[in-house]
C-alpha cells in the first residue's frame, strides 16, 4: 500500500491508558535505574533484578504495565506472581498472559513495576525480550531483507516490538526527501512490503517507531535494512537491486571456474588487506590503487607476484574484512594522506596522527552491514558498483589460481544504541547484543558484543555467510573472535555451507573452509566456557583454529608488546642470548634457557604433527605423552582431532610482523658476543627458520602477506589505524621500509626508547638481495609442500604411522628437531637447527641414501652447500640456523621406530 494508508499508521500510534492502579509515585522514582533489569525468559516466566540496596521481600508486588515516559498514572496492569526469590532477584510468572495480550504489550513502552503492600512504587524497569522473542517470534524463513520476485521486490524486516514501520523510497542515494512511502503488513514479528519492479535501483530506509529502553521513550528512527545487499555511500541508504542483473556482474561471472582444490589438507593461506595489496603499487594507474579492481590489473606487480605464489603452491588468499564497516569515510574526496621523507623518525607518525581519522585506511574490524561489500575499496561507493567490483576481485584472484577467504566479524558491531552507524538497536532494541543483568551491553570484544546465542542474531550470521558464499563465490571464512559464539552456532554455519551445491546454488559448499580465532576469553566464554567455540572445545569440529602455541614457541614471548624481546626456538634462545633488559619471560640462567628451549621444542613437535590432541611422542624428559597432555602456559598444547583443525602460523596482521619480531629478539649490542649485534644476514636466517616450521607441518599453514619479503611495520604492534605508510608492501622487494619512522605513538609510545636505536642502526637494514632470497625461500617451501602428500596427512592414524621424530643417538638435544615423513612411496627427512653454529646429527636412518629435496637445494639456500652427509657413520652436519629437507633415494621401507 502507498501513502493513502498512512491513516492506518496514525491509528496504530494512538492508544488509551485504561483501568489504572492507584499508587503513590514520586517522579524521581519513575525513572528506571538501568536500561533493563527485567528479562522475559519465556512466555511462562520473567527474571527481575532489583536495584542495589533493595531486596526481594514478602510484601512486594510485581506488575507488568504499559506506560508513557513521565506518566502520572500507571495504566492497566498485570500482576506477576513470584515463583522464586533470592536476594535482589525474583522469578515471576507470566503464564496468565496469553499470546494476544503479549502481542499487545510488547509494542508499547512496557515495564515491570514493583510496589509494596501500601501501593508505594519501589522500582520500575524496562525489559530485555530475547527469551520471549526467540520462543514466540523466531523467524525461520530464508527471505529476510530483499527478495526478487520477478515482477516485484519483497522486503521483510524482523521487528516484533516495533509499534509501526514504514518504508521510504528514494530515487537517488543523496536525496533528502522520499519519493514514495510504503506501509508494510505485519505478521508474527515480521513486516512485509511489496515494491513494484519499477523501483529497481531505488534506495530505501525503514522508519521504525519502537520503545527504546536506552532513552525510556518511544523513538522513531530512519534506519537501513540489516539485511541490505547494496548501499549508498557510507551506508546512508539501502538499495533495491537485482544481484542477477547484468550491471551487478563482471563479464564471465556466471561461468567462473574455481582453482582446483582436492581437499582442505591441501590449503595454504596468505593473509592480505585489500588496500595493502595495491595502495603502494606504482605499476598500476593511481585510480585503481587500494581498490577491488586493483586485483584485476594483471600487468601490475601485485597481481604478477600473487600469480607466482599460486604457481609455487599457494591456494588461498585471506582478505581482511571487506563487508561494510564504519571506520573509513567512503567519500574519496575527503581523504587525506601523508608522504613523509623526513630524517626525524617521529615525523611520519606525527603527521599521520593529524589525519588518521580522515585517511583511507583501517583494517575494517568495525562492521555495520553484514551482507554488503565496503564502499571504501570501490571505485564508486554508490550502489551496485561495489557489488560488481567485489565480484571482479574474486574473479581476478580465481584467475590467478587463488581461492578467496573472507574475514568475517560477527562478535561486535561498530556502534550500537541510537548512534549514527547503529542499525540493530534502532529496530529491535537490546536484542542483538549480549547484555548484563542490568541491561548494559558487554564490550569485551572492543565494542558492543553481539549475542549469537539469540536465535535471530545466530540466524543473521548463518544467512550472511551463505549469502557471501552464493552471491560472491567466497571459498572460505575466517571468523574473528570465534569464542564469542557457541560451538553450536559455528556448526550450524558449517552445516549451512556444506549443504550448498553447484547444481542448486552455483557453488560447491564442500570446498568452503572455515577457521578462526578461538582464544578463551570474552563475554560469552566467561558465561559459557563449556559452550564457547574456544580451543579446548574445538576438538572434532572440522573447523580450523589458530595455533598460538606453535607461534609463540617459534618466535618467543607472545603477541604482547611487553614480551617483544623474549626469545624463542628460532630467535636465539639459549644459543644466542640477547641479554635484553626488556625481557619478561626469558630466563637469564643458561641452564634454565636450555630447559625452556627443550620445552619449546616439544611444543613445536606437536604443532608439526598437526597439534593433534591424541598424537603421542617422546618429550624431552624421555616420557611418551600425548599432545593434549603437554602443557604450555598452563593449558594443553594440542586440541585438534584432525590436521585441518589446526592453522599453523608465526605472524598475522595483528601483533608484530615476523621481521619486526626478529628485530626485537635478535641480539642488539649483546655483551660478550661477536659481533655484539646480530647482522642482517643472521636475522634473515632466524626469519627463514621461523617461516619453514609452519610450512613443513601437518595442518594448514598460514602466512601474513609480505612476511617472505621481510615486511616491516617499523615496530608497530597494532597497525589497524596506522595508514598506508606503516602498512606498505613493496612487491618488487626493493625495500622492506625498516627504519622509516617510529611506530605511531597512540599504540607504541612506551616502546619508542626500545625501537629508536634499532630503527636507526645501519646493521639492521636489509638489502634487496636478502629480500629476494627470502621470497624465493618461501616459494621453495610452497613447492616442497605442494610436491608431496607427506605434508598433507589426513588423520591421527596416518600421522602416527607416517611421522616419526628422531633424536640424536637417542638423546634429545636442545634446539634440534628432526622428523621423518614416510609412506610406501616416499620418505623425507626434515631437520631444524636453531643453533647459531653447525651441528652433527647422528641416527641410524642416516645410513640410508639421502639427497636434497629437488625443490629445496643450495640454489634456494646457499648455506645448504655446507650440509655434509656421511652415510657410513650415520651422520649429517647441519649448518647453523638452517632447515634441511632431504629425500630418500630408493625404497622408503626403512622401518623407522
Amino acid at each position: 500500500m502507498l501513502d493513502r494508508s498512512l491513516k492506518h499508521l496514525c491509528t496504530t500510534i494512538i492508544y488509551t491508558l485504561i483501568s489504572f492502579l492507584s499508587v503513590n509515585v514520586a517522579s524521581a522514582a519513575m525513572a528506571a535505574s538501568a536500561p533493563a533489569r527485567a528479562q522475559w525468559l519465556s512466555s511462562q516466566k520473567m527474571l527481575v533484578k532489583l536495584p542495589q540496596g533493595l531486596r526481594v521481600a514478602d510484601n512486594m508486588m510485581f506488575q507488568l504495565a504499559n506506560s508513557e515516559v513521565n506518566f502520572k498514572d500507571v495504566p492497566r496492569t498485570y500482576p506477576l506472581p513470584v515463583i522464586q526469590r533470592q536476594d535482589n532477584y525474583a522469578v515471576v510468572s507470566t503464564a496468565s498472559l496469553n499470546r494476544q495480550i503479549i502481542e499487545e504489550l510488547i509494542h508499547r513502552p512496557l515495564k515491570v513495576f514493583v510496589t509494596n503492600d501500601q501501593n508505594q512504587l519501589l522500582d520500575s524497569t524496562p525489559i530485555q525480550y530475547a527469551g520471549l522473542l526467540d520462543e514466540l517470534y523466531a523467524y525461520r524463513g530464508n527471505d529476510l531483507g530483499l527478495t526478487n520476485l520477478g515482477s516485484q521486490f519483497q522486503l521483510k524486516l524482523w521487528a516484533p516490538t516495533a509499534l509501526s514501520v514504514r518504508v521510504a523510497l528514494f530515487a537517488s542515494p543523496t536525496a533528502m526527501q522520499s519519493d514514495v512511502v510504503l506501509i508494510p503488513t505485519y505478521q508474527n514479528g515480521v513486516w512485509t512490503t511489496l515494491v513494484p519492479r519499477q523501483y529497481q535501483n531505488y534506495y530505501y530506509l525503514y522508519e521504525v517507531t519502537v520503545y527504546q529502553p536506552l532513552t525510556d521513550r518511544m523513538e522513531t528512527s530512519l534506519v537501513t535494512d540489516p539485511y541490505s545487499i547494496s548501499l549508498a555511500m557510507n551506508g546512508a541508504k539501502s538499495q533495491l537491486v537485482d544481484l542477477d542483473s547484468g550491471e551487478s556482474k563482471p563479464y564471465g561471472w556466471d561461468n567462473l571456474t574455481k582453482p582446483y582444490l582436492n581437499s582442505f589438507k591441501d590449503i595454504t593461506i596468505y593473509e592480505l588487506h585489500v588496500r595493502d595489496f595495491s595502495a603502494n603499487d606504482e605499476s598500476i594507474p593511481f585510480v585503481y590503487r587500494g581498490t577491488y579492481d586493483a586485483f584485476a590489473q594483471f600487468g601490475g606487480q601485485g597481481a604478477q607476484y600473487l600469480r607466482s605464489l599460486a604457481e609455487a603452491g599457494l591456494t588461498h588468499v585471506h582478505l581482511l574484512p571487506f563487508n561494510d564497516f564504519g571506520s573509513v569515510n567512503e567519500d574519496r574526496s575527503s581523504w587525506e594522506s601523508i608522504n613523509s621523507s623526513s630524517s626525524n623518525l617521529q615525523d611520519a607518525q606525527g603527521a599521520l596522527s593529524q589525519i588518521r581519522a580522515r585517511d583511507a585506511f583501517n583494517w575494517g574490524y568495525d562492521p555495520v552491514h553484514f551482507f554488503v561489500p565496503d564502499g571504501s575499496y570501490a571505485m564508486d561507493p554508490q550502489g551496485l558498483s561495489r557489488v560488481r567490483e567485489t565480484r571482479t576481485m574474486v574473479q581476478a584472484l580465481n584467475s590467478l589460481g587463488l581461492r578467496v577467504v573472507q574475514d568475517v566479524v560477527f562478535n561486535h558491531t561498530y556502534e550500537n544504541g541510537l548512534s549514527a552507524f547503529s542499525v540493530f538497536d534502532k529496530i529491535v532494541p537490546l536484542y542483538y547484543y549480549r547484555l548484563t543483568d542490568d541491561g548494559y551491553t558487554y564490550n569485551s570484544s572492543c565494542c558492543a558484543d553481539t549475542a549469537s546465542e539469540n536465535f535471530m542474531m545466530e540466524k543473521l550470521i548463518v544467512d550472511s555467510v551463505v549469502h557471501w558464499a552464493k552471491n560472491y563465490k567466497i571459498d572460505g571464512f575466517r571468523f574473528d573472535l570465534m569464542s564469542f559464539h557457541s560451538r553450536s552456532t559455528l556448526m550450524k554455519v558449517k552445516e549451512a555451507l556444506r549443504s550448498l551445491t553447484v547444481q542448486n546454488d552455483g557453488v560447491d559448499g564442500s570446498r568452503i573452509y572455515i577457521y578462526g580465532e578461538a582464544w578463551p576469553f570474552g563475554s560469552f566464554y566467561s558465561k559459557n566456557p563449556q559452550e564457547s567455540m574456544s580451543q579446548l572445545n574445538a576438538y572434532g569440529s572440522g573447523i580450523g583454529f589458530f595455533n598460538d602455541r606453535l607461534r609463540d614457541a617459534v618466535r618467543g614471548g607472545t603477541t604482547s608488546s611487553s614480551e617483544k624481546s623474549d626469545q624463542g626456538f628460532a630467535t636465539g634462545l639459549y644459543f644466542d642470548f640477547n641479554h635484553e633488559p626488556a625481557n619478561q619471560n626469558t630466563p637469564t640462567n643458561i641452564n634454565d634457557q636450555m630447559d625452556k628451549i627443550r620445552h619449546l621444542g616439544d611444543v613445536i613437535k606437536v604443532g608439526l604433527a598437526g597439534n593433534l590432541r591424541d598424537f603421542s611422542f617422546r618429550e624431552h624428559y624421555g616420557s611418551v605423552i600425548t599432545g593434549g597432555q603437554l602443557n604450555y602456559r598452563n593449558s594443553p598444547v594440542a586440541t585438534s582431532a584432525e590436521p585441518i583443525e589446526t592453522i599453523n602460523y608465526v605472524s598475522a596482521h595483528d601483533g608484530y610482523t615476523l621481521w619486526d619480531a626478529v628485530q626485537a629478539k635478535a641480539p642488539f649490542y649483546a655483551p660478550n658476543r661477536i659481533p655484539t649485534t646480530a647482522t642482517a644476514s643472521e636475522r634473515q636466517r632466524m626469519h627463514q627458520l621461523a617461516m619453514a616450521i609452519p610450512l613443513l607441518s601437518q595442518g594448514v599453514p598460514f602466512m601474513e602477506a609480505g612476511v617472505e619479503l621481510l615486511r616491516s611495520k617499523n615496530g608497530d604492534q597494532d597497525s589497524y589505524d596506522s595508514g598506508d605508510y606503516f602498512n606498505r608492501i613493496n612487491w618488487t622487494g626493493a625495500d622492506n621500509y625498516w627504519g622509516q619512522g617510529l611506530p605511531p605513538a597512540w599504540k607504541n609510545y612506551n616502546d619508542w626508547s626500545f625501537w629508536q636505536p634499532r630503527l636507526q642502526s645501519a646493521d639492521l637494514k636489509v638489502t634487496p638481495q636478502l629480500i629476494a632470497q627470502t621470497a624465493n625461500y618461501y616459494k621453495a617451501l610452497l613447492r616442497v609442500r605442494k610436491s608431496s602428500s607427506l605434508f598433507k596427512m589426513n588423520s591421527l592414524e596416518e600421522i602416527m604411522k607416517g611421522l616419526v621424530f628422531i633424536d640424536n643417538e637417542n638423546a634429545i638435544e636442545p634446539g634440534l628437531i628432526s622428523m621423518v615423513l614416510h609412506d610406501e612411496h616416499e620418505a623425507l627427512l626434515v631437520i631444524f637447527n636453531s643453533s647459531r653454529l653447525p651441528r652433527v646429527f647422528s641416527h641410524k636412518v642416516l645410513g640410508y641414501k639421502w639427497g636434497f629435496h629437488p625443490q629445496f637445494t643450495p640454489s634456494v639456500d646457499p648455506v645448504l652447500a655446507q650440509v655434509v652427509h656421511t652415510r657410513a657413520q650415520n651422520q649429517i652436519q647441519i649448518p647453523g640456523m638452517t632447515t634441511v629437507v632431504l629425500k630418500m633415494i630408493g625404497s622408503p621401507n626403512m622401518g623407522v621406530k
